[in-house]
């Protein structure tokens, strides 16, 4: 035996050594004594660990018995995936695995890993002859004839596809994701079904249901379009078990089958993907469909110009070619200037003027209000704003004010409230907010009024509708209630992070972030919650309307950012590098 081919066994013999005794110790760190899943791990580790160390030592480095070189070869290849579906399946049961146990079996794979690298340059066909030079048997890789050569090229092809299945999941963990588009959260750089790869390699990527995986390198910046882990979904082991079988699955059939379904059995919307907004150290807050910043360095709020580039707010005014392709447009071109047009009255609400008014209208109602004896108590409404503001509820509401007793006392704290806090300093949401509160309280308070006075003056009924004080705080409420329960949510966002109980300014704290969807009147994002609540709109008046909310900023820890879209794929006429 001449030095190289001495040199090339001694080589093989070693790796397979080495590779073999990981192998072994990784099955035994597969063993599990929880009745569930996990308990497969161990069996299909034994199994096919004692045919390839059969194989492999007995056969090939101890007899030198070439006509096993093959096999050896095919199951040298397939060891490192199967123990990774193996790990996976040893942490899908109901208890998982302490951090130390993850490390050591992570630290194993690694070395079956590389391993298999080394044997697999080994037994290269160039490689074979000088390997197995003096060998008892040399190894054929001659093909099968006649109805064999037929069997053999099946599974020669099966092999090649299950092979390229594995790599591609191996591919699909560490470094690139196939992600398709939910929703039109992210229009207009994303539309629904847009195939994109996700790059995960610089992002922290880490071995299935563990903590064990690379270190994050990416320096994340405003305005990076990220795919991160849905916080509106219940994060546990359940929920992680679910995810990582769906997404290998996902990927396994070409992103045909997606398992990971709600309770309704529709798709989760996870992952998302979103844009960052806002960054370590930054307190938020969102007026009008502008996103403010400051930090502990300076409590000025200042606009934030990345994110002006970003959102979208009127999708009428995309290209036709864009905007032909968007399922829904939240709103019309007039609904938009509508939007527009409301804020700005209501930007230059006079709070002051509001307040005299207050005073005459509940002086005004006094005056409707009937002598007579009243013998029924007056109970206060409901104050849900879209409720509230129903005709025929205030309707109903003036008649109680005016024949009910403890009814005009109610009206005039009601309305009265609305200015208790004034003068008190208040942020810019807050602020908006308080304004709209009491612009709604004086619409509610003409719109009694004037009924009132229809209903002492014996007015038809029939004649109301005709009335131009009426029609006028009508269309105001009409607007109030659009506006608080349709866009308040989506176009504006309370201080965040909330100062503390002193007002001292909270920031979002390191390696988190906070994400918005582009498409701000169509997205699901971290200003949401999953479920509406019934939330005041002003604590600064303690008889505020309330409306259904889904308002609960939060900020997520950068260890659920799963990557980073990189290229888009598909369509093919929307084929595009993601800046």
């Amino acid at each position: 035996m001449n030095t190289k081919t001495n040199n090339l066994f001694k080589t093989f013999k070693i790796t397979a050594y080495i590779q073999v005794c990981a192998a072994i110790l990784f099955t035994l760190f597969s063993v599990s004594f929880h009745a569930d899943i996990s308990l497969l791990a161990f069996p299909l580790c034994l199994v096919y660990t004692g045919i390839y160390v059969y194989f492999t030592i007995i056969k090939l480095v101890k007899e030198t018995n070439g006509k096993y070189f093959i096999t050896v070869e095919k199951l040298n290849s397939y060891l490192p995936y199967l123990f990774l579906v193996a790990f996976i399946i040893r942490r899908a049961g109901d208890n998982g695995t302490i951090f130390a146990y993850d490390l050591i079996t992570v630290f194993l794979w690694i070395i079956v890993f590389v391993t298999t690298i080394i044997l697999t340059r080994t037994q290269n066909e160039k490689k074979a002859d000088a390997l197995t030079e003096n060998w008892a048997v040399k190894p054929s890789f001659k093909k099968p004839k006649g109805k064999f050569r037929v069997i053999w090229e099946i599974f020669d092809w099966l092999d090649a596809i299950v092979w390229a299945l594995f790599t591609v999941m191996l591919v699909q963990i560490f470094i690139f994701q196939l992600y398709t588009i939910p929703s039109e959260s992210m229009v207009p750089t994303f539309l629904i079904k847009d195939k994109v790869a996700v790059s995960k390699f610089d992002c922290g990527p880490k071995f299935p249901l563990t903590d064990i995986g690379l270190p994050d390198f990416r320096k994340y910046k405003r305005g990076d379009t990220i795919v991160l882990r849905n916080p509106h979904y219940t994060i546990d082991r359940k929920s992680e078990v679910k995810s990582v079988t769906s997404q290998l699955i996902y990927m396994l059939t070409l992103m045909q089958v997606n398992i990971n379904r709600d309770e309704d059995g529709q798709p989760k919307a996870d992952p998302l993907v979103k844009r960052i907004c806002g960054l370590p150290g930054e307190q938020l807050v969102m007026q009008d469909g502008v996103l403010y910043t400051r930090t502990a360095s300076s409590d000025e709020w200042t606009p934030s110009q990345m994110d002006e580039k970003y959102a979208s707010w009127n999708l009428n005014t995309l290209n036709q070619n864009i905007k032909s392709k968007v399922q829904r447009i939240p709103l019309s071109q007039d609904d938009y200037q509508t939007l527009l047009s409301f804020e700005e009255e209501r930007r230059n609400y006079d709070l002051p003027a509001a307040k005299v008014q207050a005073k005459l209208l509940t002086d005004k109602m006094k005056t409707f209000v009937s002598a007579n004896d009243k013998s029924s108590l007056f109970t206060p409404p409901s104050l849900l704003m879209y409720e509230f503001f129903d005709l025929n509820n205030i309707q109903d509401l003036t008649r109680r004010i005016m024949t009910q007793k403890g009814g005009i006392e109610w009206f005039e704290e009601f309305v009265n409230s609305a200015f208790d806090n004034l003068n008190s300093s208040k942020d810019i949401y807050t602020e908006s907010n308080y304004k709209l509160n009491a612009m709604a309280k004086i619409c509610f308070a003409n719109l009694s009024c004037r009924y009132a006075q229809l209903i002492r003056d014996n007015v038809s009924a029939a004649n109301w509708a005709s009335d131009s004080i009426l029609s006028e705080n009508i269309k105001l409420a009409q607007k109030l209630v659009w506006y608080v329960q349709m866009i308040l949510d989506s176009r504006n966002m309370p201080v965040f992070p909330a100062c503390d109980s002193n007002g001292n300014p909270q920031y979002i704290p390191s390696d988190s972030y906070f994400m918005m969807g582009d498409n701000r009147f169509n997205s699901l994002d971290l200003r949401h919650s999953n479920d509406y609540f019934l939330k005041t709109l002003t604590g600064q008046d303690s008889n505020s309307f309330t409306y259904m909310s889904i308002m609960n900023p939060q900020y997520i820890n950068k260890k659920y950012i799963i990557g980073k879209p990189v290229f888009r794929f598909w369509p093919a006429s929307r084929m595009a590098r993601i800046r």
